[in-house]
């Protein structure tokens, strides 16, 4: 019968004691972020582990405000940048964007948290505990975070800036996961390559038939609506 610990809850063999608690302290925002950049692999290591897994959730959650701002940043900039000064602008409905790009924001994480675990433990036979693959995910999005919010600062100064600099951070971000896999149960260094392609494909082909879905409906409405208003308009003359 498995033995778990009763503080962490990692599986310990046969009359092994855990050590956890001889090694626990408080966390350190300040040695969290310093090790990120000075020892990223490291660190994604270290914090890819069970325990951390509310912290993960913050993280994303930090993400998801980060995207959102972000976001608003990109589309009055650029709406700007088309309409000058034009009164127009005052008409853009920023609350609502921002509303539907923290949705955006989570339906993109739960899809891609979602598919990392099915492809790393249901195809690939991995590491099977969720809060772990949470875990590796929230800390792997740190440098996305900071890239968003740079950006969204830059995107008033230069847009191609702003959009280039996200670019990087996204780049460094993908670069992260993938290292990050290698802690989620493959030992087989050759499948984390084929892991990481098939989660994004599967995120890709998500969204994709999702975007046709509202696509097809949204024409569906306007249809309707067309019609009704011909026949509306028919009947009137």
């Amino acid at each position: 019968m498995a033995k778990f610990c009763i503080h962490c809850g990692r599986k310990l063999e046969q009359g092994e004691l855990c050590f956890c608690q001889g090694q626990k302290k408080d966390f350190d925002v300040l040695e969290f972020l310093k090790g990120f950049f000075v020892k990223p692999i490291d660190t994604i290591k270290k914090y890819s582990n069970e325990k951390y897994w509310k912290l993960a959730l913050i993280l994303i959650l930090i993400f998801i405000i980060s995207f959102a701002l972000f976001m608003i940043s990109f589309i009055k900039n650029m709406a700007y940048g088309f309409l000058g000064n034009s009164l127009i602008m005052h008409y853009i409905p920023y609350f609502q964007i921002f509303i539907m790009m923290i949705f955006g924001g989570i339906l993109y994480s739960l899809t891609y948290v979602g598919f990392l675990y099915l492809v790393n433990s249901v195809l690939f036979k991995g590491e099977r505990n969720f809060k772990k693959i949470v875990s590796m995910y929230g800390v792997c999005i740190i440098v996305l975070i900071l890239s968003l919010l740079i950006s969204a600062i830059l995107m008033f100064v230069n847009e191609t800036l702003g959009i280039i600099f996200m670019a990087l951070g996204f780049v460094l971000h993908t670069i992260y996961l993938y290292n990050g896999i290698q802690y989620l149960g493959v030992k087989d260094k050759n499948k984390h390559g084929y892991i990481y392609l098939c989660t994004v494909a599967f995120c890709i082909l998500f969204f994709v038939i999702l975007s046709l879905f509202l696509g097809i409906i949204s024409n569906k409405e306007n249809n309707n609506y067309i019609r009704g208003n011909s026949n509306y308009y028919g009947y009137y003359n």
